[in-house]
């Protein structure tokens, strides 16, 4: 027999309201919010920047990628890989980003939103650098690199905010 569930322990329930929540959280969280929905926009960026490069290099659907043949023959083909790869890079990271920006934005909220705006601009700029035609072996992206700075410090000021909370 496990714990009985009781809706009215937890501050958000069918009869409260996100007003509730609000009133828990900083008053800096804001930014923390904004920050983690500025990250989906740029997620949207990534999208329509693939189909671009997917466009131009006439890949059709439902290929994820052009074979390392077509992307050695047709340069095109190769920057489409590079796009898709950075978008697919976005993707491998922007769950451990969210939950370490939302968790440390609780302790940290200008810090985790400071953290949170670098990490979003470092990743475009990751992108960009990454189709840079004029740069071998996607070679550009370490332009944006720094957002494994900004990614490590959220993840440390999470785990700290985790620590300070289970101290007490």
């Amino acid at each position: 027999m496990g714990m009985q569930h009781n809706p009215s322990s937890f501050p958000l329930t069918s009869t409260s309201s996100i007003a509730n929540l609000i009133d828990v959280l900083p008053p800096s969280h804001s930014y923390v919010i904004a920050t983690a929905a500025f990250s989906t926009f740029v997620n949207n960026w990534l999208v329509l920047r693939v189909g671009t490069f997917r466009k131009a290099a006439k890949v059709p659907y439902p290929n994820c990628y052009a074979t390392d043949d077509e992307a050695k023959a047709d340069k095109a083909k190769y920057l489409f890989n590079c796009a898709q790869r950075a978008h697919a890079n976005f993707l491998e990271h922007q769950p451990t980003f969210l939950t370490s920006l939302l968790i440390s934005g609780l302790s940290y909220p200008t810090v985790s939103a400071g953290l949170g705006v670098t990490w979003s601009v470092a990743r475009v700029l990751y992108a960009i650098g990454y189709t840079n035609p004029n740069k071998q072996a996607g070679r550009g992206r370490m332009i944006g690199s720094f957002f494994w700075l900004a990614e490590l410090a959220l993840q440390l000021t999470a785990g700290f905010t985790g620590w300070k909370m289970i101290m007490g």
